[in-house]
């Protein structure tokens, strides 16, 4: 019998080195309790693995809102290759980037708008959490009516 499991926690550090080459993903808010996704383009600064902000280049508009409420945020991405998925989640408090200082390095990490519209603003999300998997694709074992839960 296989004991292999088909999913990897992977280590904080693994999972900022996913995230070192990625810049597509999706943002996750909630306003009013309602839940919102949004596809977006990201970048990410590490300082070290306790100090990890992501940025993420917008307009006016319901992501810039929930971030001026102090909302938590979540970011996801992933890549798909041959049999083997990669995904990471961060989680924080969103924040609208206002000192110059600041938005000088984002500069420097090549985060620009993929749409042809205008997005000045930005937004850092503080990083309190961070989370990754590897899974290994492939067929799932066979499932019985019997077995699912009520």
């Amino acid at each position: 019998m296989d004991t292999t499991s088909p999913i990897t926690q992977l280590t904080v550090e693994e999972t900022l080195a996913f995230l070192s080459d990625k810049n597509f993903g999706r943002l996750a808010i909630s306003l009013d309790g309602k839940p919102d996704i949004f596809p977006i383009n990201f970048a990410v600064h590490v300082n070290d693995v306790d100090d990890v902000v992501a940025y993420i280049r917008t307009s006016p508009g319901n992501k810039l809102f929930a971030t001026a409420t102090g909302g938590y945020l979540a970011l996801e991405t992933d890549r798909i290759e041959g049999n083997s998925a990669t995904s990471a989640v961060i989680y924080g408090t969103g924040r609208q980037v206002e000192h110059r200082k600041e938005l000088e390095l984002v500069d420097t990490l090549g985060l620009e708008a993929w749409v042809a519209v205008r997005k000045p603003d930005v937004i850092a999300i503080d990083i309190d959490h961070i989370s990754g998997r590897r899974f290994t694709l492939g067929p799932g074992p066979e499932t019985t009516i019997a077995e699912a839960p009520d």
